[in-house]
């Protein structure tokens, strides 16, 4: 019942709203009635009255139009007043040596804007068709005097000509269009004749009636037959190859004038327009030239610090075109195998510093106060020529590193090592490729790449036949003082070898700038690290015979009894300077002098000294002999076992115990005995002075022997030692054999090792604060309470305090 009740009432609803509904209706269809005619009235005036604007813009375009027509035809024909009445037909072929073209171009760009600033044209009118014509065969006669004016301007570098035709296209509004043009002609005329320089017919031509001039003796029918071997391209027959040569460089030489020419036409073209403004606008050319290459606008100097202003450039534009296309002659002239190639290949320095050299002759002519220069400062421009010849640079760099290698290659064949002889032509080989490319930067960091890349590969080699010997066998021979054996002698000459390389070649590379230089010494270490490769087994198994056999004997000697020094020093003292003698006999005296090097095949060492020196003498630096302040790998060698031999005999010598003065005494007495023993047979790698850094810590050590409690502190400061934790190590471990062993336990008795056993796990520790915590742990346990604990105690806080800086 709700549910009926709401649908009579919702009809109820429903016919009011009919019922309003037809009321609406009604009164919509009165006001259509009332507004349908105001509406077409307005309507048709509205039209009416966009007709009428319509026609009043055109006509106005139209009486612009005839008075631009008549102020033009009266600028054109101005210069036929003076001639009694010429008749009109004949007005655009009159002389146009007194009319004003600036103005002229102005007026027809004036015109062209009436065509193209509405939707609609003036096309149908006629007072304008009438026009048209004309209008049209003089702004063809505007634009032809303006590039003849232009190119004339170009040809005797006017700057006011050139000025007043490039006034005459920007009035034209085709001001950057006549620009581009400029820059492309001269860019395909500096093409066009490093072409033709190039041309291996003209070449021919020319080498070929030079040949003819020269031997005038030859008959006709000779010189025919050999023009015809000439053109078989297969290469230059006859013993003439020098006259052709000669004739291409020249070719190319005047070819690159030509360029230079076009570079500075168009620097010229450049400078009118930083100088040249709008007499109206008072707008710079340069500038809106910029302005249709670059989206950013601006001003020029506002541009300037933006690499897009500088790459738009005229000057720019020129090298990037030029750069285009001798890249793509030179990379057809290297692909086609020819006469041409191979003399740019040989010649590649020479080719570079011609196109270096007129690069340079650019920068300096085109460099004037207030405008851009004709090249570029950061030498963006020089790059984008040397990028040019890429084709030929990277075959002239390959058979360089050929020529490089060929020494090398040659020098370990049929499984032989490389001699005296391969050295110095390998070293005598890479002085030619340095020479060849000396003066040119870019060259000289190709060709260092290059060297560095044969002196990797000789490293290499080197390593790969140094592999082949087993030396844990060969070590017994060191142990028992023998001569080398045939495989020892074989590594130790190739070794001789590279020390021989690496010593004349080391001087020469500090010459260079930071980029060859580099460059060769990486070459330079990896020769070294293959020569250490070579030395270290024999440097390594004396070094082990010294330590273990030699120097660990110290703690079996007595230092509180009967310690009187003896005459020669100790027993373990006389050993090592036998030791040391007979490594120097065997060993060291073959390797300086290059015995094992001329045993195997090569020069002497006195004749391939005097070859290397005598061919030093000149060009890159020299290479000098090896001295003795040399720096080579053997040298380095000597002086890293000097040290480790010193460090090892004063780590055992400060684990001594029981030491008494007279043991003192003959410790002090050992220490210069052992120094001189390595100076006597060891030192091979220059003079070394008392307080030289590598005995620091032995006369450190030293003058501990004679130092009271109260002193002791200050030998740290007395020490020139570069590693002071060590001195300070050294000293704490001797404090040792003062103090009294009944109230406090050494480091290695509290981990139950010997004083040899503790040294072993010593010098096997890399980080100071473990051993450093094994001393404070002894000093820790300790009950004594005298002068010696609290010095060992000051001396390890400040080992701590310089263990914590470092």
């Amino acid at each position: 019942m709700n549910q009926l009740t709401g649908i009579e009432d919702a009809e109820k609803i429903l016919h009011t709203l009919r019922n309003g509904v037809n009321s609406l209706h009604q009164t919509t269809a009165k006001v259509r009635t009332e507004i349908a005619e105001p509406h077409k009235i307005v309507s048709a005036k509205t039209k009416q009255l966009e007709r009428l604007t319509t026609t009043t813009d055109v006509l106005h375009r139209v009486v612009r139009a005839v008075k631009l027509t008549q102020r033009l035809r009266a600028c054109v024909e101005s210069s036929d007043s003076s001639g009694g009445g010429r008749n009109n037909s004949n007005s655009t072929n009159s002389s146009s040596s007194s009319i004003d073209f600036a103005k002229a171009a102005k007026l027809i760009h004036e015109l062209r804007e009436l065509e193209i600033e509405a939707s609609d044209s003036l096309v149908g009118v006629e007072c304008v068709d009438a026009q048209r014509e004309w209008v049209v065969q003089v702004t063809k006669l505007v634009r032809r005097e303006a590039n003849e004016a232009l190119k004339k301007g170009m040809e005797v570098q006017s700057q006011a000509d050139v000025g007043n035709a490039l006034q005459v296209h920007y009035n034209l509004d085709e001001l950057s269009i006549a620009v581009d043009v400029q820059v492309n002609q001269y860019a395909s005329i500096a093409i066009e004749s490093v072409k033709e320089a190039t041309d291996w017919q003209k070449i021919q031509s020319a080498a070929s009636s030079l040949a003819s001039k020269s031997s005038s003796g030859l008959n006709s029918n000779n010189n025919n037959s050999t023009h015809s071997a000439y053109t078989n391209r297969s290469g230059v027959s006859g013993g003439q190859e020098e006259i052709y040569q000669n004739v291409l460089w020249e070719r190319l030489e005047s070819c690159f004038e030509v360029v230079h020419e076009s570079a500075m036409s168009v620097w010229h073209l450049q400078r009118v327009l930083a100088k040249k403004r709008d007499p109206l606008s008072h707008a710079l050319f340069l500038d809106e030239v910029l302005k249709r290459e670059s989206s950013n606008g601006g001003s020029f100097m506002h541009q300037n610090n933006a690499s897009s202003a500088m790459d738009n450039l005229p000057c720019a534009k020129f090298w990037v075109m030029l750069g285009k296309g001798m890249t793509d002659h030179m990379s057809k002239t290297h692909a086609s195998a020819g006469f041409v190639r191979d003399v740019l290949l040989q010649g590649f320095p020479h080719l570079m510093n011609i196109i270096e050299s007129m690069h340079d002759r650019c920068s300096k002519d085109g460099d004037a106060k207030g405008v851009p220069g004709c090249v570029r400062k950061d030498g963006a421009d020089l790059s984008i020529l040397r990028r040019s010849t890429d084709a030929i640079s990277h075959t002239f760099f390959s058979r360089s590193y050929n020529r490089l290698s060929e020494p090398i290659n040659s020098g370990f064949s049929s499984g032989r090592n490389m001699s005296r002889g391969d050295s110095d032509k390998f070293l005598a080989r890479i002085r030619e490729e340095m020479i060849s490319v000396e003066g040119h930067a870019s060259l000289v960091n190709s060709c260092a790449g290059g060297v560095s890349k044969a002196l990797k590969l000789l490293a290499q080699k080197a390593e790969y036949s140094i592999s082949s010997t087993d030396w844990t066998a060969e070590k017994q021979r060191i142990y028992a003082g023998e001569p080398p054996s045939s495989l020892q002698r074989m590594s130790l000459a190739l070794a001789t070898e590279l020390n021989y390389i690496v010593d004349l070649l080391q001087p020469v590379v500090n010459q260079y700038s930071t980029v060859p230089k580099t460059s060769l010494q990486a070459g330079i270490d990896r020769m070294k690290e293959a020569c250490f490769g070579a030395l270290s087994p024999i440097f390594e198994a004396l070094e082990e015979k010294v330590e273990k056999f030699i120097l660990m004997r110290v703690h079996d000697e007595d230092w509180e009894n009967n310690s009187n020094p003896l005459p020669g020093g100790s027993s373990y003292v006389s050993s090592l300077t036998t030791t040391l003698k007979l490594f120097q006999e065997n060993y060291l005296n073959g390797l300086i002098s290059g015995h094992f090097s001329s045993s195997f095949g090569g020069e002497t060492s006195s004749s391939s000294h005097h070859a290397s020196s005598s061919s030093g003498r000149s060009g890159i630096g020299g290479l000098q002999g090896i001295s003795s302040t040399s720096t080579g790998p053997i040298f380095e060698k000597c002086g890293e076992t000097f040290e480790n031999v010193i460090d090892s005999f004063v780590r055992n010598a400060s684990l001594i115990q029981k030491l008494s003065i007279s043991g003192s005494n003959r410790l002090a007495k050992d220490c210069v005995e052992v120094e001189a023993a390595l100076r006597s047979h060891l030192l091979f790698f220059g003079p070394l002075t008392s307080d030289d850094a590598k005995i620091a810590n032995l006369h450190a050590f030293k003058r501990l022997m004679f130092c009271d409690n109260r002193q002791i502190l200050s030998v740290v400061g007395k020490s020139n030692s570069p590693d002071a934790s060590k001195m300070l190590l050294l000293e704490i471990h001797h404090l040792y054999s003062q103090c009294d062993s009944t109230k406090i336990t050494t480091p290695w008795a509290r981990a139950g090792m010997n004083p040899k056993q503790y040294y072993t796990w010593w010098k096997a520790q890399k980080d100071v604060k473990e051993v450093l915590r094994g001393v404070q742990g002894s000093l820790d346990a300790s009950k004594a309470e005298d002068d010696v604990t609290r010095t060992m105690r000051e001396l390890c806080k400040l080992l701590d305090d310089t263990v914590a800086i470092r």
